[in-house]
C-alpha cells in the first residue's frame, strides 16, 4: 500500500515573506475588517428598523388625526367661504347703491311746517344710476309754506335741480297742490352714513 501523503494548507515558514504570501495576509486581514464593518452596518440597520417602525407608526397616527381634524372642519370651511363670498357681494352691492337714507334725511330737513306729502317717489336716474331723482306730490293750506319749501329745496346743497311741475289751488278744500321733481347731486355714501 502506498504511503499516505499529507496535505497542509498552512504556509511554510520559508514562504512567509514572498510577495504572494504577503498579499494573501493583507487580503485576509482587510477582508476580516470589511466583513466586521459590513456586519456592524447590517446589525445597526436591523436595530434602527425598530426605531424607524415606531416613528413611522407615530407619524401615521398623527397624520390620521390631522386628516380627521381636516375632515371635521371641511363643512365649516365651506360655510365660512360661502359666507365670505356673500359678505363681499353685499359689500360691493351697498357700495354701488346710492345713499337713500342720507338723501331722505336731507329732504326731510328742508320741509317746513304745514307741508303734507301725498306721494313720495325716490329712485335712481335712468341716465346716471349714481344719481337719485325724486317726484313729490304734496299739499299745503298756506302759500307761504310752498314758497318756503321751494326756497329750502333750491338752497339745499344736496339737491342739484328743482323742477316745479304743477301748483294748483282747489277752491273747494282750500288746499294748494304741488308736484315737484328733484335731482340730487352725487354724494359720498360714507360721509352721509356717518352723519346719520
Amino acid at each position: 500500500m502506498p504511503g499516505k501523503k499529507e496535505l497542509s494548507l498552512l504556509p511554510n515558514e520559508a514562504n512567509q515573506n514572498t510577495p504572494l504570501a504577503r498579499l494573501l495576509r493583507w487580503l485576509t486581514t482587510v477582508g476580516r475588517f470589511i466583513i466586521v464593518f459590513t456586519e456592524l452596518i447590517v446589525i445597526s440597520a436591523f436595530l434602527s428598523r425598530f426605531w424607524l417602525d415606531r416613528k413611522n407608526s407615530d407619524l401615521s397616527e398623527v397624520l390620521r388625526q390631522q386628516k380627521a381634524i381636516l375632515n371635521s372642519t371641511a363643512d365649516f370651511e365651506k360655510e365660512f367661504s360661502a359666507l365670505q363670498t356673500r359678505l363681499k357681494f353685499i359689500s360691493t352691492f351697498f357700495q354701488k347703491q346710492p345713499d337713500y337714507p342720507g338723501t331722505i334725511k336731507s329732504l326731510v330737513n328742508t320741509v317746513p311746517d304745514g307741508v303734507f306729502f301725498q306721494t313720495f317717489n325716490l329712485g335712481q336716474s335712468e341716465t346716471d344710476p349714481s344719481r337719485l331723482i325724486s317726484v313729490l306730490s304734496l299739499y299745503t293750506y298756506q302759500e307761504d309754506s310752498i314758497i318756503s319749501f321751494i326756497t329750502n329745496l333750491t338752497l339745499n346743497p344736496d339737491i342739484d335741480s328743482v323742477n316745479v311741475r304743477r301748483i294748483e289751488k282747489k277752491a273747494k278744500d282750500n288746499k294748494y297742490y304741488v308736484d315737484i321733481s328733484l335731482t340730487f347731486k352725487k354724494n359720498d355714501k360714507s360721509k352721509s352714513f356717518s352723519q346719520l
